[in-house]
């Protein structure tokens, strides 16, 4: 699209991105972006929004990201952070087929972003949210974005850093 492509040419990824948001709102065509910008431009959205504290919110963006991002790397024949999990608890569970395993610990790490963006279970009417929750969301994100072909953004570099800094989590 032309809106796009217009973006693409001006500024840092950053820059560009809100570009190209701000001009959704404004075009009367849809534009066209790749999933891979999709992933990135919500894994931004996932770490501004923890930076301002809306661990809800980050969760289930940086979610939504992980969850394109794992997608385009099986398709790329990459690693993701949860087939490396995955595959190290391999023997360790009380699991009979691969398959039975591997929803074992995809429902053990999902768990808390799937409460967050499910209300299906009429005896689940709070939600719990703690920090280390989006943070282990945007951890798994992140290092599937630049073998992609991705540009690690400013809020992306700015969260490693954060988190270099706060060990304690």
């Amino acid at each position: 699209m032309q809106i796009m492509g217009e973006a693409k040419r001006r500024g840092t990824r950053e820059q560009r991105a809100a570009m190209a948001i701000q001009s959704y709102a404004s075009a009367t065509q849809p534009a066209v972006i790749t999933k891979l910008e999709v992933a990135t431009v919500q894994l931004d959205a996932a770490i501004r929004l923890f930076f301002g504290g809306d661990y809800v919110s980050s969760l289930t963006l940086a979610g939504a990201a992980e969850g394109i991002l794992g997608a385009l790397s099986q398709r790329a024949e990459l690693p993701n952070a949860v087939d490396f999990v995955v595959d190290y608890y391999r023997g360790e569970t009380d699991t009979e087929t691969d398959r039975e395993h591997r929803k074992f610990i995809t429902d053990i790490l999902n768990e808390a972003r799937n409460q967050a963006k499910h209300a299906g279970d009429p005896s689940e009417t709070h939600f719990e949210v703690e920090r280390i929750q989006p943070v282990s969301m945007i951890m798994r994100a992140l290092p599937m974005v630049e073998p992609l072909g991705g540009e690690f953004s400013d809020a992306m570099k700015a969260f490693a850093v954060w988190l270099k800094r706060h060990p304690e989590l």
